[in-house]
């Protein structure tokens, strides 16, 4: 998944909670929102210090010591308004963010309540932990594997591997009409291409018992001629 078809993910699932969401998709968006989050940033410390460093020097001893009402001459309007962007980009970025967390931890089979997790000490870092992990495959209990279309694309999918598209991934090629598809998806339609013979072998299935031909048969070489 690229950076542009990450953060498209992302937005159009804005406060989407449920299904799975892949690792590429996580680091992609996290690097997105680093991105927007900077220059707020950037502006909320120029603020900060053009607010500060005045009020400081303006009210110290010449030991160095402040007076005890230094901060009455902070420019609180300066440092107000210089904590806005940042202030709405974390707001804008928080519930994407998220849900998409909520998604990722989904989408190693774990539930979305480990994000709770974060706020006991060090959870954070097993929490980061998770993010690295990769996908499930195949289905789990929330939802299609979102690597479906791209996990098998150099041979025929396994057994039963049959995956619907999701979340802007290309959907995995169907099961073959031979062998059975999961619960809930849609069976392969009539003039889909047959299992080849490649694919039977690659599944160790053995060809049909053809018994052996009866003496007397037309095909039996040992049969008398008439």
């Amino acid at each position: 998944m690229s950076f542009g078809q990450a953060v498209k993910s992302v937005f159009r699932q804005y406060a989407t909670f449920t299904g799975r969401a892949r690792r590429s998709e996580y680091w992609w968006f996290y690097l997105f929102s680093s991105l927007v989050s900077l220059p707020g940033s950037i502006i909320f410390l120029i603020a900060y210090f053009g607010a500060f460093i005045p009020a400081m020097s303006d009210n110290s001893y010449p030991d160095g010591t402040l007076r005890d009402d230094w901060y009455l001459d902070i420019n609180w309007g300066l440092l107000i308004g210089g904590s806005v962007p940042m202030i709405l980009v974390g707001l804008a970025m928080f519930v994407p963010g998220l849900a998409l967390m909520v998604r990722r931890l989904h989408d190693t089979g774990r539930s979305g309540w480990w994000y709770l997790i974060a706020f006991v000490p060090l959870g954070s870092y097993v929490l980061l932990v998770f993010m690295f992990f990769d996908s499930q495959p195949y289905d789990n209990i929330y939802g299609p594997d979102p690597k479906a279309g791209t996990r098998y694309t150099g041979g025929f999918p396994p057994v039963g591997y049959a995956q619907p598209a999701q979340g802007g991934y290309p959907a995995a090629p169907h099961a073959y009409p031979a062998y059975p598809v999961q619960p809930g998806y849609p069976a392969a339609p009539p003039n889909y291409q047959a299992a080849p013979p490649s694919y039977q072998a690659q599944l160790a299935v053995p060809p049909p018992y053809v018994p052996p031909a009866p003496p007397g048969a037309a095909n039996d070489p040992a049969a008398p001629s008439t």
